[in-house]
């Protein structure tokens, strides 16, 4: 089993339906818990799938730099809206870049809406135990003539201490 990180972090997730006032929809959407790696193989059949953040496969890069800061701040986060495309395989309503950030950070597992009607199918495909949702930060970048400074910093006093 592998060792748990010691720097996740906690997802505040909300339902963006009801956030946006759509309280006059029928039937509201559900909460599915996925299972990140296999909705990921089901959704790499879609039309919409990106392989990677700000590959040729990702029409609008600059959300995912959005959600990363959002993410990082705490937010509260609207789940992602999941649903079944025509062709069987599973698709965003809402959300792709909020689900790759999540993905590209580390995550096992999070929660997603899915109209009533659908979640039965979206559970068996790609639905998980797990109920806690929380990615592992990026490290910080330390420039590289300030570590280029340390490092020569470093040799002198050696060398000073070599001399003496």
């Amino acid at each position: 089993m592998p060792r748990q990180r010691d720097d996740k972090l906690p997802v505040n997730w909300t339902v963006h339906s009801w956030e946006r006032g759509y309280q006059h929809v029928p039937v509201p959407d559900v909460i599915v818990w996925i299972d990140i790696e296999t909705f990921d193989r089901l959704w790499w059949l879609s039309d919409q799938y990106i392989a990677a953040p700000g590959d040729a496969s990702d029409n609008q890069p600059h959300k995912y730099a959005k959600a990363g800061r959002r993410f990082l701040a705490g937010e509260p986060m609207w789940m992602p809206e999941v649903g079944q495309a025509a062709d069987g395989s599973l698709t965003f309503r809402d959300g792709r870049h909020r689900y790759l950030w999540m993905r590209e950070h580390g995550a096992l597992a999070m929660p997603v809406a899915v109209e009533q009607s659908e979640a039965p199918f979206v559970r068996k495909l790609c639905g998980t135990r797990q109920r806690t949702s929380w990615f592992i930060p990026p490290r910080s970048k330390v420039p590289t003539p300030v570590v280029l400074g340390i490092l020569g910093l470093a040799v002198a006093g050696l060398v000073a201490v070599a001399r003496a």
